[in-house]
């Protein structure tokens, strides 16, 4: 049978367990031909006890006080003709790294180390012990050898792998995020293409609608009481005998032709109501055959002015005018005396 770990959960384990191996305390022994790593935190000070007397220390990334420049202080015990054998360390960054040789005794011993400085204070050196190899390996054979500090590099290995496990659970989060778009905006489009297709036909049957619910009604209209006049440029305006009352709005159909040899042109079609009171425009809707206002010799357009009824009080005059430049009368024609 297979156990199944979730990852997250797996990769806390394994850091949390990999943070409790870490020791504060560690013995390095160290040759001409070894590199000790020594690792440090911000806020966390490490020594490093050697077996003679420290007579000089050289940093890559030393701090400058004065110029404010540098990564790690560096300090020694003692005093300068009485020097000790710790050195201490600690970083005045969140991050960086450099190497540092220390020369102890009578100058024949230098050691080398790399300096990290790692973001959890846990995995940082307290106290580092440092031992000559060589030494060591004379004194005693039986003696065990202290073993390289590998818990750091198994600790950045974890780590990597937990970014790259995030990187990658990112990645599918967005890529599903997308999917997830790109559905819904087809299923839009989609939507909105039939919405399209349909819309002729629903025009169609709310127009056929309206109109069955008009004849069952019954259709109203009006008598036209003129409905053809010429004006002086021999152009023939005629309007149909009737205006047709259909849903609550008025049609007069209306063609203008142009029997004379030269062009007719006009402005504008008006209608008007008159009474005692006077005369005043109606609000109405001019649709027509075509879009310029002017005939040729010979040509005819047609039109419908559709109005609201409602404005036309039973004892009021209707008329249409014809209408050319500055609002002069070419024409007009009685519709409701």
């Amino acid at each position: 049978m297979k156990i199944r770990v979730p990852v997250t959960a797996l990769m806390l384990s394994l850091l949390a367990t990999l943070a409790h191996a870490q020791t504060p305390v560690t013995t390095l022994a160290l040759s001409s031909d070894r590199i000790g790593e020594i690792k440090t935190s911000p806020g966390i000070t490490t020594m490093i006890r050697f077996p003679d007397p420290v007579q000089e220390i050289i940093c890559g990334d030393l701090y400058d006080p004065g110029t404010g420049k540098g990564t790690f202080v560096v300090q020694r015990s003692g005093a300068n003709d009485h020097p000790g054998n710790e050195v201490f360390i600690k970083p005045v960054a969140p991050k960086g790294l450099s190497n540092m040789f220390v020369k102890t005794g009578d100058g024949k011993h230098t050691y080398s180390f790399d300096l990290t400085i790692v973001t959890t204070p846990q995995a940082a050196h307290r106290m580092v012990n440092v031992t000559d190899q060589a030494a060591a390996s004379g004194a005693s054979s039986a003696e065990p050898r202290a073993e390289p500090d590998k818990s750091s590099a198994e600790f950045e290995r974890a780590k990597a792998e937990a970014e790259q496990q995030a990187r990658q659970k990112a990645a599918e989060i967005l890529r599903t995020a997308q999917q997830q778009a790109d559905r819904k905006i087809a299923e839009a489009d989609a939507r909105i293409a039939e919405a399209d297709k349909l819309a002729p036909q629903r025009a169609e049957q709310e127009i056929e609608r309206r109109f069955m619910q008009a004849l069952m009604l019954g259709l109203r209209e009006i008598k036209v009481s003129n409905t053809k006049v010429t004006t002086a440029k021999k152009t023939v305006i005629t309007l149909d005998p009737r205006v047709l009352l259909f849903d609550d709005k008025a049609y007069l159909r209306y063609m203008i032709q142009n029997t004379g040899d030269k062009d007719f042109v006009f402005t504008s079609l008006s209608l008007e109501v008159a009474d005692v009171k006077g005369s005043k425009p109606l609000t109405a809707e001019v649709k027509q055959s075509k879009t310029v206002n002017s005939l040729l010799p010979g040509e005819a357009l047609t039109g419908v002015i559709v109005f609201d009824p409602k404005q036309v009080a039973a004892k009021q005059k209707l008329t249409l005018f014809v209408r050319g430049d500055d609002s002069s009368e070419l024409a007009h024609l009685t519709i409701q005396e």
